[in-house]
């Protein structure tokens, strides 16, 4: 099967296994599983590549900070507030 890219919020995308949804509170996880607050805010952006019907995937994302600032991270770099 072929590799298929979704972004968040397009047509279609309902079907991707985004780890996070646009709008989700998440901070960037530091070595000791906390969050960090310097680094957290609320989704704007992501994309998946993925196989459709399972299999590995990767999830990517955009976050803005409080202060307008945006850092990207992976669905691994994160955890949900």
């Amino acid at each position: 099967m072929a590799i298929r890219i979704a972004r968040l919020g397009d047509p279609g995308s309902a079907e991707a296994p985004f780890s996070f949804r646009q709008g989700a509170r998440v901070a960037w996880k530091r070595w000791d599983g906390k969050p960090d607050a310097e680094f957290a805010g609320v989704i704007v952006d992501g994309i998946c590549e993925y196989v459709p019907g399972g299999g590995a995937y990767r999830d990517r994302y955009v976050v803005q900070r409080p202060d307008g600032l945006h850092f990207g991270a992976g669905a691994l770099d994160l955890v949900e507030l």
